[in-house]
């Protein structure tokens, strides 16, 4: 694993550093640094956002290191928060860290992923003018959680220095150094230990069907894949890590709550009834805090749409809202590690497990005609409802319309590795345009109709009544506003989505040969 003139191996048993120093003597000036010490706890994002962006971020109490690349340069070193607890971008001092990390994380905190005993030494190889011409680090890497050491050089060369750099290789060779290894092979190892492995997770939902499988196998396979991010979210979402834990499993939860829905008489009757409402009680559950999660996350944004006099109106509006979000978290928390929820999942798990022949209607149907019954139907929804919209389509209609997008957005989501990727890809990107505009349309109804309740929920007399009745007011004007102006692009978005190619392909993929809608 070497990248940018580095190389890492481990050091062969027996071969002590001041041995193979030794031989390099031979060759080169040896200037040594003080060792080094230290328990570091290497840290990401739950969904691994630093290291998909090649970064790997460590802290040894107050002190962080970023390093950049598999080779293992650091690009920044400086102090911070302590990780412990919630750690987000934003608890860093203002610096180069904290610039990077804000945007790449967002709203994930920091979590410990692997904690690692490091022993190091840094030489620089000088040459007769005393000029460093490569660089080695000799480092012991112990996983905390693990027996096993691992004995690295690791060699860092230097523009310029190209024929040094090749009779560095070869004095190691020539002393038995030739096993290459990873620079984060304790990294690696601690991640195993704790039960985790880079890029393990991520919150991008992908599924893979065959063909030649049946409406049962590839929707008990769906369903599987869904109860597995549930599950891996549960934990996070009841601790309050981060609000993208709550996120994810309310995700997961709604595409199991459409796939019951869609793919009809796929499993037994008794079976959906039970799950439609057991999920959809978990919905319930979680629903309140997300909402005020959103509100909260959207803090900078309201202040940014009221001029700076009455932005101070809105310190207690949101203070409230704080308030009552700890207070759902709570609830939600307990409700979730209560003993229903357990056996919601558990029973779940157990029907999705069950090896004997369903009597489900279409079990036995192939995926392919199921998955083209299911769009084609969906797709034929969202163009009724759409070709309806006009300047004065009622927020509620618009809001049904926004439904039936998510329904077809998770049809092709679940089906769509059984089509052509491009053609899917396609009619992926366009329909988000269309639920993006809509989305924000129906957004702004929700904040504004929460706006109206703390109104009429307010005081009447004090000046710090007035001034949030203020702005209050004035935010509800700018939403309003706003939300006329994409009515007004409602009907145009929807045409792109709705033209004659994109309806075309909708029908020869998953309806070929049916008469025009």
């Amino acid at each position: 694993m070497a990248r940018d003139g580095t190389d890492t191996w481990i050091l062969p048993e027996g071969l002590r550093p001041d041995m193979l120093l030794a031989a390099l003597a031979s060759a080169f000036g040896i200037q040594t640094f003080p060792e080094y010490a230290a328990e570091v706890v290497y840290t990401d994002s739950f969904d691994w956002r630093l290291f998909q962006d090649g970064f790997l971020l460590h802290c040894h109490n107050r002190s962080w290191t970023l390093y950049h690349g598999d080779g293992g340069e650091v690009t920044v070193q400086q102090d911070g928060p302590e990780l412990g607890g919630r750690c987000f971008g934003r608890d860093f001092p203002p610096g180069p860290l904290r610039d990077l990390l804000i945007p790449v994380l967002g709203a994930r905190a920091l979590l410990p992923m692997a904690r690692v005993h490091l022993i190091g030494r840094q030489v620089r190889l000088l040459n007769n003018d005393e000029k460093t011409v490569a660089r080695l680090v000799f480092e012991r890497q112990q996983p905390s959680a693990g027996t096993e050491v691992f004995s690295l050089v690791r060699l860092f060369g230097l523009r310029g220095f190209d024929q040094e750099l090749d009779t560095v290789r070869c004095l190691l060779r020539e002393n038995g150094v030739t096993r290459p290894a990873s620079p984060l092979v304790g990294f690696e190892e601690a991640c195993r230990s704790a039960g985790r492995r880079p890029l393990d997770y991520s919150s991008k939902f992908t599924v893979r069907l065959e063909p030649s499988w049946t409406a049962r196998e590839a929707m008990v396979h769906i369903y599987r894949q869904l109860l597995a991010i549930i599950s891996r979210n549960l934990s996070g979402t009841i601790d309050d890590l981060d609000p993208e834990f709550l996120h994810d499993l309310r995700v997961a939860i709604r595409r199991t709550r459409s796939g019951l829905s869609l793919a009809k008489d796929v499993l037994p009757v008794e079976v959906v009834v039970t799950a439609r409402r057991d999920f959809a009680a978990l919905g319930a559950i979680t629903g309140p805090t997300r909402d005020l999660d959103v509100y909260l996350e959207n803090r900078e944004l309201y202040l940014e749409r009221l001029p700076e006099v009455l932005r101070l109106g809105l310190t207690g509006f949101f203070a409230d809202l704080a308030a009552r979000r700890q207070t759902e978290q709570h609830r939600m928390a307990r409700e979730l590690r209560a003993k229903k929820t357990k056996t919601i999942l558990t029973a779940w798990k157990h029907h999705l497990n069950v090896k004997e022949p369903s009597q489900a209607l279409r079990a036995d149907v192939p995926v392919i005609e199921l998955a083209g019954r299911i769009i084609h139907r969906r797709s034929k929804r969202v163009l009724r409802d759409g070709r309806a919209l006009h300047a004065a389509t009622p927020d509620e209609d618009v809001h049904r319309l926004r439904i039936q997008c998510k329904k077809l957005r998770y049809a092709l989501e679940f089906f769509g590795s059984l089509y052509p990727e491009d053609e899917m890809a396609l009619l992926v990107r366009q329909l988000k345009r269309l639920q993006d505009i809509i989305g924000d349309f129906n957004d702004l109804t929700v904040q504004q109709r929460l706006l109206a309740t703390a109104l009429a929920g307010m005081g009447k007399a004090s000046r710090a009544d007035l001034g949030r009745a203020a702005a209050l007011g004035a935010l509800m004007q700018n939403l309003y506003q706003e939300q006329q102006a994409l009515r007004d692009h409602l009907s145009e978005v929807f045409a792109r989505f709705a033209d004659p190619d994109t309806v075309h392909l909708y029908r020869s993929l998953f309806r070929p040969g049916e008469e025009p809608a």
